[in-house]
């Protein structure tokens, strides 16, 4: 009796702790035209209302619909969603494996470039870590 308590309790202890450690987190950026000027855009941090992160399953530029070169679609399996926080800082807990991550502004996703294979803004969730992820809205688009 006393094993199966004490076995009880360590798989108890354990679960909190690999869900804490494992997923992604990352920070939101606008990227906007400098004022006064012919430089390049200026990225800084986002800060405004809390947008949608959407994790979906590895996707491609096959798997989506773009619309002005913005993704309005996309047809890979959705994962979880979860809001930024108003500074743009998000954290979402995840199993281990591949994901594309969006952020959802004005009717269509953004996320990280391209990686050599193809693969839409991807994260690779390893056991008990966390993926670093930034993703630019491009804001000049819009306005």
């Amino acid at each position: 009796m006393k094993y199966n308590l004490f076995l009880i309790s360590i798989i108890t202890l354990s679960i909190p702790s690999f869900a804490q450690k494992t997923g992604v987190a990352g920070q939101l950026y606008w990227n906007q035209p400098e004022s006064n000027s012919d430089h390049l855009d200026k990225t800084i941090p986002y800060s405004g209302i809390p947008l949608e992160i959407f994790v979906h399953e590895l996707t491609t530029l096959a798997e989506v619909d773009l619309d002005d070169n913005k993704i309005s679609k996309i047809y890979t399996p959705l994962v979880k969603r979860e809001f930024a926080k108003w500074n743009g800082s998000f954290k979402i807990k995840l199993p281990p494996g591949q994901y594309s991550i969006f952020v959802f502004y004005k009717n269509h996703y953004f996320g990280n470039l391209q990686d050599r294979k193809g693969n839409l803004s991807p994260a690779f969730v390893e056991y008990k870590k966390k993926s670093w992820v930034t993703i630019t809205i491009d804001y000049s688009s819009y306005h």
